[in-house]
């Protein structure tokens, strides 16, 4: 008897997750800016970032469960003419919804300072940015030579309450990690 109510349990739990599989809206996120700045007199490269169009009804849903979303930008610095990142930067944003206090908390793995937000739709807003991150370093790089970033960004997937398995976030990404390249630079200054 036991096996047989396990066995319908099983069953329930994996038509509702099926069912949650097969209902997904999915959108198509990119880069809506990439700003890169570099400050010669403390040697780094100062970037911000922005994705647009990258939320869905069903992806609202997740971040209003009360699990952390985890959101990841990746920041690969390249010379022109090599497929070899020279410096690697990733930053993650996470994001909960506690309902019990209608508070959004976002916190940022490189600034680790924790952001609260009673609209979601402002919470939103800042999960998807990086402001005036330091990508990379300077002291080592040639001041001559061509270089240019490739920003990917990416979502975890997520637990969610009552599934038996994890939910893939990017499947509300049309399974897709949004990239922008930028232009190529030098660290050449600037001549007036």
């Amino acid at each position: 008897m036991f096996e047989l109510i396990a066995h319908t349990f099983s069953a329930s739990v994996m038509a509702v997750t099926q069912l949650f599989l097969s209902a997904v809206v999915t959108t198509n996120p990119w880069f809506e800016n990439l700003d890169i700045q570099y400050h010669a007199g403390r040697h780094e490269i100062i970037c911000s970032s922005k994705l647009t169009d990258n939320f869905t009804e069903t992806l609202d849903e997740v971040l209003l469960s009360g699990k952390n979303i985890t959101l990841h930008f990746k920041y690969d610095l390249f010379t022109a003419g090599n497929s070899t990142p020279l410096q690697e930067k990733e930053v993650v944003n996470g994001l909960r919804y506690d309902a019990e206090a209608e508070l959004f908390y976002l916190v940022n793995s490189e600034s680790r300072k924790l952001e609260k937000f009673v609209d979601l739709e402002a919470a939103r807003q800042r999960y998807i940015q990086v402001n005036e991150l330091v990508v990379a370093h300077t002291r080592e790089l040639a001041t001559d030579a061509e270089y240019f970033f490739k920003v990917t960004a990416y979502l975890d997937p997520v637990k969610l309450d009552n599934m038996s398995e994890s939910v893939n976030l990017m499947l509300r990404w049309a399974s897709v990690k949004p990239t922008i390249v930028s232009g190529k630079f030098t660290l050449k200054p600037r001549s007036t």
